[in-house]
């Protein structure tokens, strides 16, 4: 595959995300957003302008159809990602596509077959694995700093609604909606990071998953999907076990110039625990990592902590592994382990019972 000097991408929807989707190409030197296609084209205009974008389209195809175009960057609902992921690299374009990528694994099955036809390169875009004190935490953890990874505990609090980032009523109904979303806007759309955060750090695959999900009805055709707690168990020795807890904690105020959630993370290993006490929000006045090891604490204090960073530096990985001809993260087959993690879960809140991956990942 050649190499690009320049790389010019199109924008395939322009919602809220698109906010911080764009940073990674706004000030890069060797690329620019030169395209945007929405379907309200009134909205296209406007990030088109804000940009600096060449090219509105309010039409799919016929932003596929422009020879200008070299990759797209895939933003639209889920129910609608393979179709695009699909008509986006029968043009020939490279793909940058949002998490989670597809609903079910079939869906996902069906674009690395598209995939493995074409000469172009898909990535699936996870900002938290970007995000910089995630990354820190996965080079301590690398070096050594705290002995083998034994477990992974990962807490989110939910806050009250209103606060930070307005969402439109277009953009929750469909995450609301398990049939356009392909799970909960909890344990599946969010969810998707924090399986992720589980995988990170801990040299083994997922083997079992169980999971308690509480649904609440809000609407004939919404749900909510928390709290829950979700607990999880690596393959092979030394016997290693995860957990996420969801925290409904609606009247709450969370610090937030995003949505109205935080993240916490700690990896505790055979030597030593590793702590992240931010990500989306700002829930504590600490620093964002903390190492403890040998009876002594470290924190770290020089990491950017604006979750928008993580968009930033996700975008440029992007830009320079397809202008170098190599994979980004995440490919295909890495999106499918993580993807099929959410859907165990998933699987085990609604069947009352511990699920094997494998179950899963087999289609069964």
């Amino acid at each position: 595959m050649p190499e690009l000097e320049h790389l010019r991408v199109g924008f395939v929807g322009c919602g809220r995300i698109a906010d911080l989707q764009c940073l990674g190409y706004l000030d890069h030197p060797h690329a620019e957003i030169f395209a945007v296609c929405d379907a309200d084209e009134t909205l296209a205009a406007r990030r088109a302008e804000q940009w600096g974008a060449t090219r509105v389209y309010a039409d799919l195809d016929r932003l596929l159809a422009d020879p200008d175009v070299d990759a797209v960057e895939i933003l639209t609902p889920h129910h609608l990602h393979t179709d695009h992921a699909l008509a986006a690299l029968s043009a020939g374009k490279h793909v940058s596509l949002q998490k989670p990528p597809t609903r079910t694994l079939d869906e996902l099955d069906r674009i690395a077959r598209a995939v493995d036809k074409s000469d172009r390169t898909l990535r699936v875009f996870e900002n938290f694995s970007h995000y910089p004190p995630h990354t820190k935490a996965a080079e301590l953890v690398a070096d050594g700093a705290i002995g083998t990874p034994l477990s992974v505990r990962v807490k989110t609090a939910a806050g009250r609604f209103g606060d930070g980032w307005e969402v439109g009523p277009a953009s929750l109904a469909w995450r609301m909606n398990p049939d356009t979303c392909g799970g909960g806007p909890t344990t599946f759309d969010h969810g998707y990071h924090c399986f992720q955060m589980g995988r990170m750090f801990v040299p083994a695959e997922i083997d079992r998953v169980h999971a308690f999900i509480h649904w609440t009805k809000l609407g004939e055709e919404a749900w909510i999907d928390g709290p829950a707690l979700i607990s999880w168990r690596y393959a092979g020795d030394p016997p290693r076990f995860g957990s996420w807890e969801v925290i409904a904690s609606v009247g709450m105020r969370v610090r937030s110039r995003y949505y109205v959630s935080d993240d916490r993370l700690e990896i505790h290993g055979s030597e030593g625990i590793i702590w992240v006490n931010r990500c989306t929000g700002k829930l504590l006045d600490e620093p964002s990592v903390v190492l403890y090891r040998e009876g002594e604490t470290r924190a770290f204090h020089d990491l950017p902590t604006d979750w928008a960073e993580s968009f930033r530096l996700g975008g440029h990985a992007f830009v320079d592994a397809i202008r170098e001809g190599c994979q980004p993260a995440q490919d295909v087959s890495e999106a499918r382990k993580t993807l099929a993690f959410a859907l165990a879960a998933g699987r085990s809140a609604a069947e009352g019972r511990e699920v094997a991956l494998s179950e899963v990942s087999k289609g069964t």
